[in-house]
């Protein structure tokens, strides 16, 4: 249990997990992750026994990181510390444990056991994290805001979670889907809250939805680059065909401008697409990708290096020539103006894959 300033309801929570313990005869620990109490909470629970260890950097994930790094056990259950969760149902969650399933979870969806969810976060707010959740992830959950989980073990150090916040339990639910984790739900009821809450709507909403926009790099980053790169590409081929003309004129140098513009920006996105592709590849959920290990067989540093030297060596050529070119004619108008986009897109993106090849070739050095 985490736990901040709870000193109204540790000692309920605490109470209620022993009783269980006792009558389910379980074999279990009790830890209690202070973060930064300053009333009496550390005393109700080291007065109750239980083991308390202490995480001083702030945060719902930091508590949960610290808790679960001193955990001993083979199965491990979270729950909030404010009397919200019934306990009792700790043997409801081992026992779909021991059926088989790695991640079980919460729902106060399933059976009406929302009524306790302030309005806000109960019609709006987390419907709407859920839905967008299962929708990029294509999972099922009902309820992915659940502080009431349990999960093995071996499924914990499957997931790796990292965040500091309350996006935390969002990450549990992300990774274990990404993890193909067998996952399934059980209703709970939401009772009211003893003490101050310590969510914030709109900071940890945005934070929420910040975290699913980056586990999905598919969505968020290739559709969006491929089109911009499409973009930038048409245009500067319309720019350097004279395609483009206005009462006879060409404007291939404002068209060759934007053909800059789209191309640069779609190639730094499918960088970032390709980066976080290849973390997720070498460090997580994708190692089974079929698409980048193949990608990886061909790639190499060397390849890269090479490939980005190429478009270096080509629009360096192309400026070099215009600027002779600009000198030759005393600094006068250029006679194709437009190539000077064409060639300072192939400068910025040899430049761009020389680096990023750097980087990618050190994130896909799998772990031995």
């Amino acid at each position: 249990m985490p736990c901040l300033n709870e000193e109204a309801a540790i000692g309920a929570c605490i109470q209620k997990i022993q009783a269980t313990f006792a009558q389910a005869q379980l074999h279990g620990e009790i830890i209690v992750c202070d973060n930064g109490s300053t009333d009496r909470s550390v005393a109700i629970a080291e007065s109750m026994g239980v083991q308390v260890v202490h995480q001083p950097e702030r945060g719902y994930g930091n508590a949960y990181l610290k808790g679960f790094s001193s955990a001993r056990g083979t199965y491990l259950i979270m729950g909030d510390a404010d009397d919200t969760y019934d306990f009792t149902l700790i043997p409801t969650f081992l026992e779909k444990l021991r059926e088989g399933y790695d991640f079980v979870t919460g729902s106060r969806y399933l059976q009406g056991g929302q009524t306790s969810i302030p309005f806000l976060h109960r019609l709006f707010g987390n419907p709407l994290l859920t839905a967008i959740l299962n929708t990029l992830f294509k999972t099922t959950y009902t309820d992915v805001y659940c502080g009431f989980r349990a999960f093995s073990r071996v499924a914990y150090d499957r997931i790796q979670p990292v965040s500091p916040g309350m996006e935390f339990n969002l990450e549990l639910a992300i990774n274990a889907g990404l993890g193909h984790l067998k996952t399934t739900e059980i209703p709970i009821q939401l009772h009211e809250r003893k003490g101050e809450s310590k969510l914030r709507t709109f900071r940890d909403g945005w934070r929420s939805l910040r975290m699913m926009l980056i586990y999905c790099p598919n969505k968020v980053f290739l559709l969006p680059g491929l089109v911009a790169i499409a973009l930038g590409l048409g245009a500067h081929f319309l720019s350097l065909a004279g395609l483009v003309r206005f009462h006879g004129e060409p404007l291939g140098t404002v068209t060759g401008i934007f053909g800059t513009i789209f191309s640069v920006t779609g190639f730094q996105i499918l960088s970032l697409w390709l980066h976080a592709k290849t973390y997720s590849w070498s460090r997580r959920f994708d190692a089974d990708n079929s698409n980048l290990s193949t990608f990886y067989d061909w790639f190499k540093l060397e390849t890269g290096l090479l490939l980005g030297a190429t478009f270096l060596l080509f629009g360096g050529a192309i400026l070099g020539i215009l600027v002779l070119e600009w000198i030759q004619s005393d600094f006068g108008p250029l006679r194709t103006p437009e190539w000077v986009s064409f060639g300072a897109t192939l400068v910025i993106v040899g430049m761009g894959t020389i680096f990023s090849s750097l980087f990618i070739s050190a994130m896909s050095m799998k772990k031995s």
